[in-house]
């Protein structure tokens, strides 16, 4: 029974992730809730792009990648899209928007500066990582690695202000997604075996988990983590962890001024 709803299980711990990151910083929850949303829907449609683009079985998500159980069979009905990838898709992006600002405690500028340079980095990533796509052989995940190599290219291309953003928000979201993937991995020990069939891909594995896992999460993070300093034409500031409120003078202190 608790295989049979793994993935939403998996959802469920990144729930609880993006709640954490939530209370802890409070004053990124429009960041999250944003790219979330814009990953979602972004993602979405390159979902349905790569069923426009190839038929070929061995290239798509579902069968070609894997095929989880999921609610109400979507899942295996749409090739790849279920209630369970609209949660997971949703929770990725907005956990990797804020966890890099939440590691380095970094505040965002509230005025955007139309000085920085913000181009089309989606629309970019979306035609570049889809013609590789349809050129070469490789299953559909690597649709969804290239357009976010792209994007993250064209962000730095850009902004080169953001590079170190973009890497350590890449290699911070991977480091996470690997010990969430390994936790999953513990309490669902057969779950890669029956349910990954990893067509047209590397067949490698790292610490039990495919290579493209790493690939995926690390240039999700890349992308994703500075989309909306990108995108609202924002720079990242450090939080010194001052006071920023009025100090109360002491009665002493009040009359020295006096």
């Amino acid at each position: 029974m608790l295989v049979s709803h793994a993935y939403l299980l998996g959802t469920i711990g990144l729930a609880i992730v993006f709640t954490l990151l939530c209370m802890v910083r409070k004053d990124l929850r429009r960041v999250m809730l944003y790219a979330g949303f814009v990953y979602l829907f972004y993602m979405t449609a390159v979902f349905l792009l790569s069923r426009i683009l190839s038929s070929d079985p061995a290239k798509s998500i579902t069968p070609g990648y894997w095929g989880p159980p999921s609610l109400w069979d979507l899942n295996k009905k749409t090739g790849g899209l279920g209630i369970e990838d609209t949660l997971y898709m949703f929770f990725v992006g907005a956990i990797a928007a804020g966890l890099y600002d939440t590691v380095f405690k970094i505040k965002l500028s509230k005025k955007p500066n139309k000085k920085l340079k913000k181009g089309h980095a989606l629309l970019f990533a979306l035609v570049t990582g889809s013609l590789v796509f349809v050129f070469t052989p490789v299953n559909a995940v690597y649709l969804f690695i290239f357009i976010q190599l792209f994007g993250a290219a064209a962000i730095v291309w850009q902004r080169r202000d953001l590079l170190t953003h973009v890497l350590l928000g890449g290699l911070f979201f991977m480091v996470l997604y690997a010990v969430l993937f390994l936790i999953f991995k513990l309490l669902f020990p057969h779950f890669l075996s029956n349910y990954y069939h990893l067509d047209r891909t590397s067949h490698l594995w790292l610490l039990g988990i495919p290579l493209e896992e790493y690939l995926y999460s690390f240039t999700l993070g890349m992308m994703w983590a500075p989309l909306y300093e990108y995108e609202y034409r924002v720079k990242d500031r450090k939080n010194k962890g001052r006071n920023l409120a009025p100090r109360r003078l002491s009665p002493a202190a009040a009359n020295s001024r006096r």
